[in-house]
C-alpha cells in the first residue's frame, strides 16, 4: 500500500514515539509510507519513510489550524500522486477530511488520546475531538483508530459508530530497547521511577508524599522524575531539599529505557478522570518491558489483564498512599527476581510494537476494501 499520514505530532513531542513506531513498522511490513508534519521525525539518514515538511504556526492555539492549510496547500497540488490510505490525526480531521474524500482516498482518524487537560483551548479542542468523529458517523471517514477498549466504548456512547469501525491500537513498546536488566534482589533501597508529562493534572504530586511516607515507615526508597511540564519546576525545588528524590528534565528514549534498567518500580499515578480511564499508557508497557513492578492508581486505563497480581499494584487513589505502603512493608524482596521476570513476559506476550501494527493494516485494508 502507498499510505499518507497527516500528523500533528514533531520529535518534541513525547507522544512522537507511538507514530514513529507506527511508522517504522508499516515500512518494515513492506507499505510505501510519507509523512505530512510540523517538521522532521528523526533524522533524515534514519527515515525509513518520506518526510513531507509543513509550516506551522509558533502560537498555541494556532498550531494545528495553520498545520491544516499548508496541508490542504500541499494536498491540491498533489492531487494526482496515487494514495492507497489517508491517516489523519483527530486534532485536523475536520479542515482536511472532506477535501481528502473528495480526490477519491479512503480515510483513517488517528486518535491517540482526546484533550488531555480542562484549559479553555483543551474545550475548543473537544469540539474538534466530536467534528472527527461525526466524520466516521457519516461514513465521509471509514475507520478510527483508538487506544483502548475503554477508549472504543467512550466514542461509541457519543456517537452511532459501528465497533467494526474502530481499531484499538494499544500502546507497543520496543522490547530490544527497552530490557530486563535488574535481576539482583532488593539490597539496599527501592528504586521508583516515573516519566512522561510532569503536569499538576496528572496525579506527579502525590509520588514525593508516597516516598517519604514509605522512607518513614522504614522502607528504604528513592524517586526519579523525567519530564517536563507545570509541575516540573516545582518539583525541582523539593529535590533539593530531599537527598531521596531526583528530577530531570525529558531525555531521549535511548537513555530512558537505560535509566529505567536501574530501577524497581514503575509509577502510574494518574487520576481516575476522564481522559485517563480510557488511555493506554505508553509508559506501564516500557515499565514491564524493562522488568519494573508497577504501582499506580486503580481506574481501566491502567488495568491490564493481571492487574494486582504479584508484579502491577492498582489501588483507589483515595488509598494510594497507605495500601502501597503496606504492599512494600510485607514485600519479601526475595521475590523481585521472579516477578520482574514475570513482567517482562507479560510484555512480550501484549505489548509488542508487531501485534499494534498489525492492527492498522488491517484498518487500512478494510478501509480500501470499502472504497
Amino acid at each position: 500500500m502507498n499510505i499518507f499520514w497527516i500528523t500533528v505530532r514533531k520529535i518534541s513531542d513525547l507522544c512522537s514515539t507511538t507514530t514513529i513506531a507506527l511508522a517504522n513498522g508499516l515500512v518494515e511490513e513492506g507499505h510505501s509510507l510519507t509523512i505530512l508534519g510540523p517538521e522532521s521525525l528523526s533524522k533524515p539518514s534514519q527515515n525509513s519513510w518520506m518526510h513531507i515538511e509543513l509550516n506551522q504556526s509558533p502560537i498555541r492555539g494556532l498550531k494545528a489550524s495553520s498545520l491544516a492549510r499548508e496541508a490542504i496547500k500541499w494536498l491540491k497540488k498533489n492531487r494526482s500522486l496515487k494514495m492507497d490510505a489517508v491517516i489523519i490525526d483527530w486534532q485536523i480531521a475536520s479542515k482536511l477530511a472532506p477535501l481528502v474524500k473528495s480526490f477519491g482516498h479512503p480515510i483513517i482518524i488517528m486518535d491517540r488520546s482526546p484533550p488531555a487537560d480542562a484549559s479553555i483551548l483543551a474545550k475548543l479542542q473537544w469540539r474538534e475531538w466530536k467534528k472527527a468523529w461525526k466524520l466516521v458517523e457519516n461514513r465521509t471517514v471509514l475507520r478510527g483508530c483508538v487506544v483502548s477498549e475503554h477508549h472504543s466504548a467512550f466514542v461509541r456512547e457519543r456517537f452511532n459508530v459501528r465497533p467494526s469501525h474502530i481499531h484499538v491500537l494499544p500502546a507497543g513498546v520496543d522490547l530490544n530497547l527497552f530490557k530486563q536488566k535488574n535481576e539482583e534482589k532488593i539490597s539496599n533501597d527501592w528504586r521508583f521511577i516515573y516519566h512522561g508529562r510532569l503536569d499538576k493534572n496528572r496525579g506527579v504530586f502525590s509520588l514525593p508524599m508516597l516516598i517519604q511516607k514509605l522512607n518513614s515507615n522504614g522502607v528504604a526508597s528513592k524517586l526519579t522524575l523525567v519530564g517536563e511540564g507545570d509541575a516540573f519546576a516545582a518539583l525541582e525545588n523539593l529535590a533539593k531539599t530531599h537527598e531521596w528524590m531526583d528530577v530531570f528534565p525529558k531525555m531521549e528514549h535511548a537513555k530512558i529505557a537505560d535509566l529505567l534498567s536501574k530501577h524497581h518500580i514503575g509509577l502510574l499515578p494518574m487520576p481516575e478522570s476522564k481522559v485517563w480511564k480510557i488511555a493506554s499508557p505508553l509508559k506501564r508497557s516500557e515499565y514491564l518491558a524493562s522488568g519494573l513492578l508497577v504501582l499506580g492508581t486503580r481506574h481501566s486505563g491502567h488495568e491490564v489483564s493481571k492487574s494486582n497480581s504479584g508484579w502491577m499494584k492498582l489501588f483507589p487513589q483515595e488509598e494510594f498512599h497507605r495500601r502501597g505502603v503496606e504492599w512494600l512493608t510485607e514485600f519479601n524482596s526475595d521475590d523481585f527476581v521472579s516477578l520482574s521476570k514475570e513482567a517482562r513476559l507479560y510484555a512480550e506476550e501484549h505489548y509488542s510494537w508487531h501485534k499494534t501494527v498489525a492492527q492498522l493494516i488491517v484498518a487500512l485494508h478494510e478501509s480500501i476494501k470499502e472504497t
